[in-house]
């Protein structure tokens, strides 16, 4: 739907001049005032064609819009789902308003007057809408880089940083470790066997 609700006060207007029921009428807007009667007949006339039998009710000049609108009156009740929003037509566009639905018609003057009063129009909500359903795509996110520490005073560039990524001390040094603790057990155990014998000396 591309009208409002002042559109649709402005069809219900031209109804009750021409005297035609609004809930079986169209109203077409953004009639160049060079279009004649033909040409218009002309170009409705296929857009139309699905609504039934219709004739034109009457024109009258729109100031504000500087071009003209008409009053289509329809013989059948209007059938919302082959309706036409736009007309392409001389000078462009067409807008095609239309009486909504009865139970529609209190929602659409409650909103418009909210929207009104924010200073927002249904367009500006469309768009927010859309920014919503569709938001902008972000690439993958990178892992952070990891830090290093920096060598301190008199320390070369690596030195003392740990070899492994886990930073848990190297292989080398570990083995180092290992050995050294096997040794000064090894001592240990040759001394008390060397006690042991000497004792076992002094009893002979």
């Amino acid at each position: 739907m591309l009208f409002g609700v002042k559109d649709i006060a402005l069809l219900e207007h031209g109804c009750k001049a021409l005297e035609v029921d609004s809930y079986k009428s169209l109203m077409i807007l953004g009639i160049p005032e060079d279009c004649n009667h033909e040409e218009f007949e002309e170009i409705i006339r296929v857009p139309l064609k699905p609504l039934g039998k219709f004739e034109v009710a009457g024109k009258a000049f729109l100031e504000e819009e500087r071009s003209k609108a008409a009053i289509i009156r329809l013989e059948e009740d209007i059938n919302y789902a082959v309706i036409p929003r736009e007309i392409k037509g001389k000078g462009g566009m067409w807008r095609v308003v239309y009486m909504p639905r009865k139970q529609d018609i209190e929602f659409l003057t409650k909103l418009n007057l909210f929207l009104q009063s924010e200073g927002r129009t249904v367009e500006d909500v469309a768009r927010v809408l859309r920014q919503e359903l569709c938001p902008t795509v972000t690439g993958p996110r990178e892992l952070p880089a990891r830090k290093c520490p920096a060598p301190g005073p008199g320390e070369k560039a690596g030195a003392g940083a740990p070899a492994g990524a886990d930073g848990a001390p190297p292989l080398a040094s570990v083995e180092k470790q290992s050995k050294t603790g096997d040794d000064k057990r090894g001592k240990r155990k040759h001394k008390k066997s060397r006690r042991r014998h000497h004792a076992s000396d002094k009893k002979l």
